[in-house]
């Protein structure tokens, strides 16, 4: 596989992250989540999302991964993070990651492994102790990935305000400590 960066993301970047968002969930959730809900996603939609969320500036991480040496300009995008500060007490963690997808085809190759992690480093830098994450109950695959890297599984949840009702598991980090790049 080509090299590739993982990089703050900056606020060009939003129609990239939104056509990766599409992307993952189409090759991720097919299975998962109602074909009305996959055939839903808009990447005019996401794009619109994703500029807000960069135009923000520091209230949220948000962390691309680029493939090197395939593109015109050199670089393409096929993964994507972000965290922020915790948007609730569910969790019972002051920081959370808000996503975190990367395309089947750079998948299984260390690239999520460096890119939560990282994302992991960011909020122990600003402070941060823990942190924890949403994911589908069904998704098993996703659920071991975030087991091998010290997830621990917490509450689960239904979210029944969206498309589709969504059975979720929190996956909670509870010391941030060993993610944190020294100084």
């Amino acid at each position: 596989m080509k090299e590739v960066r993982i990089r703050a993301a900056i606020p060009a970047d939003a129609q990239a992250i939104a056509r990766v968002h599409v992307e993952a969930w189409r090759e991720s959730y097919r299975a998962l989540m109602p074909e009305h809900v996959i055939e839903a996603l808009s990447v005019d939609r996401n794009t619109g999302m994703w500029a807000a969320i960069l135009a923000v500036g520091n209230a949220s991480i948000v962390h691309v991964v680029e493939r090197l040496g395939i593109a015109a300009d050199g670089a393409e995008l096929v993964g994507f993070g972000s965290a922020r500060d915790a948007r609730g007490p569910d969790l019972g963690t002051c920081g959370e990651i808000t996503a975190i997808y990367l395309l089947d085809s750079v998948k299984r190759r260390g690239i999520g492994r460096m890119l939560l992690k990282g994302l992991l480093g960011a909020l122990a830098e600003r402070g941060h102790r823990s942190a924890g994450l949403w994911a589908l109950v069904e998704n098993h695959g996703t659920r071991r990935f975030y087991e091998a890297l010290g997830g621990r599984p917490g509450a689960p949840r239904l979210v029944t305000d969206g498309p589709a009702d969504m059975h979720e598991i929190a996956y909670i980090w509870d010391d941030l400590s060993g993610f944190a790049r020294p100084l």
